[in-house]
């Protein structure tokens, strides 16, 4: 019999602080996007769809401020909470080794000491990813009844300055941040059975990403994984944007199909994304513990396979010398149950071989975000039909039967593109169906904060509750009409896309 529920979101904080900062701030720098288009407001709203966003102030640590407010407007108990993730990409300092949640953590380790603390590096879908991982703590008992689990999407990216600043890509940003309580409502026993390999330990050098996919391909041979998770303790931005996870993840892949590397299949996007989809379907992602413990990264490698949902994946710990720890952990005969309330299934899809379209790269003694915005573009729009379609015929559900998508604010131009490859069976009327339903079953903010990376998908429903967003009309398209039926919204999506390139999305019930 299937739970009735096993993790539910129960509080948000935030930092609603900031200067609004509108476009007129990029038009008098000379920039241009490319075909030599000037930027200004109008050509900023026209592309992107944004006409302000929030910045932080100088001194201000946003992700603090939001877990202050978490504690102060909510009654969670600091003493229950188990596990605290600080889902980022840049946080407040580029040059900042992490892991950034450590500075939050001074408000609670007087209660919570014993606390895992990580950040989790997944780009975009950062939050989606971390309310997974913690999904699969609760199915398996590795987090009880009543546990607590905190997550922090904090992007403080104009203090960070992670963009040149004659790129256009750092228009689209805003800063954010918010703190997410979520509480497992029962204690499980996992049934089925897990083993593990021995540690397979190697000193490594320059080349360590093929040496840890070589060292994984060793260990498993040609037999499929389905998620790779890697304590990366190496701290400098390039090593996290994106994770190393998805760049081993491809290694392994170039290192399994040489003929196919070789054929310059992994150049051309169709064929790549579609070799992925049918060759490798998995995920990859980064943590980086606090107490750089290796046992943290393998007790959540083997709650994924614990799930049911996933069958081998693999752990790796890398420390800053290059030494690494792996464990490939399997599981047989644990079957995933879907809880029928709160979240319910999740899918997180990594397609490594796009890593470059969104990456931190050094450049004359320092580090800057560097992205590929048609290559992004491209995945966002083109990638959402089979892994939407995936998680929701999954769960006996198509999108006319989701009352609520939250999905990644990144440039509004993707959504009803997005939105078109999602509904592929609704012609002739694919353009009416879209339009509808971004008026009456999304909700979004682009227009007003930006691109906001990972914290988009928490901000959203923060906002819906406290009344904060207002009916409008972006590129065209009404947006934000039905906000009063959406606060009662049954069958919940969550859905982003970002550095990796990685895709996630949530399903929840209430």
């Amino acid at each position: 019999m299937s739970p009735n529920s096993v993790l539910e979101i129960t509080a948000q904080g935030a930092w609603n602080g900031g200067t609004l900062v509108d476009n007129s701030i990029y038009s008098k720098k000379g920039m241009s996007f490319k075909g030599g288009i000037p930027v200004n407001n109008k050509t900023i709203e026209e592309r992107i769809g944004i006409r302000t966003r929030m910045a932080a102030g100088p001194d201000e640590r946003i992700g603090v401020i939001a877990l202050q407010d978490l504690l102060h407007t909510s009654d969670i108990d600091p003493s229950r909470i188990k596990i605290l993730i600080g889902a980022t990409n840049v946080g407040d300092d580029k040059y900042d080794p992490g892991p950034l949640v450590r500075y939050p953590f001074e408000l609670l380790k007087q209660y919570c000491p014993d606390a895992i603390v990580i950040d989790l590096y997944a780009g975009c879908p950062g939050f989606n990813v971390a309310a997974e991982l913690v999904f699969m703590l609760s199915l398996t008992g590795a987090l009880a009844e009543d546990d607590t689990s905190v997550i922090i999407g904090a992007e403080n990216l104009h203090r960070a300055q992670a963009f040149k600043q004659n790129n256009t890509a750092g228009i689209i940003f805003g800063d954010d941040a918010l703190a997410t309580s979520l509480e497992t409502k029962v204690t499980f026993k996992p049934e089925g059975h897990y083993s593990c390999s021995d540690k397979i330990k190697a000193s490594l050098k320059d080349d360590f990403i093929a040496g840890i996919a070589k060292m994984i391909i060793k260990s498993s041979g040609q037999n499929k994984i389905d998620g790779i998770i890697i304590d990366n303790q190496l701290g400098q931005i390039i090593y996290r944007i994106p994770a190393l996870a998805a760049r081993v993840q491809h290694s392994m892949a170039e290192q399994m199909y040489p003929e196919e590397a070789a054929k310059g299949a992994f150049k051309r996007f169709k064929d790549t994304l579609e070799f992925y989809n049918q060759k490798i379907e998995s995920f990859a992602f980064d943590i980086k513990t606090l107490s750089q413990n290796p046992t943290v990264v393998k007790r959540i490698a083997r709650a994924y396979v614990e799930s049911g949902k996933y069958k081998t994946v693999v752990s790796v710990f890398l420390s800053p010398d290059l030494n690494v720890e792996l464990v490939i952990h399997k599981g047989e005969d644990f079957n995933f149950k879907r809880p029928s309330k709160g979240i319910v299934d999740t899918c997180t899809s990594t397609h490594g071989c796009f890593g470059n379209f969104i990456q931190a790269i050094s450049e004359d003694g320092d580090v800057f975000g560097d992205m590929d915005g048609k290559g992004v573009f491209l995945y966002a729009t083109r990638g959402a039909r089979s892994h939407i379609t995936k998680l929701l015929s999954e769960n006996n559900l198509t999108m006319y039967d989701i009352d609520l998508l939250i999905e990644h604010q990144a440039n509004f131009a993707m959504i009803p593109l997005t939105l078109e490859q999602v509904f592929w069976d609704a012609e002739p009327n694919k353009k009416k169906i879209v339009k509808d339903f971004i008026a009456n079953k999304m909700v979004n903010n682009i227009h007003t904060r930006g691109n906001c990376s990972v914290v988009c998908i928490q901000r959203l429903p923060y906002d819906l509750q406290r009344g904060a967003l207002k009916e409008d009309t972006i590129h065209g398209y009404p947006v934000n009409t039905n906000l009063d039926n959406l606060l009662n919204a049954k069958i919940i999506l969550n859905d982003s896309v970002g550095a990796g390139m990685t895709r996630s999305s949530i399903l929840q019930k209430n």
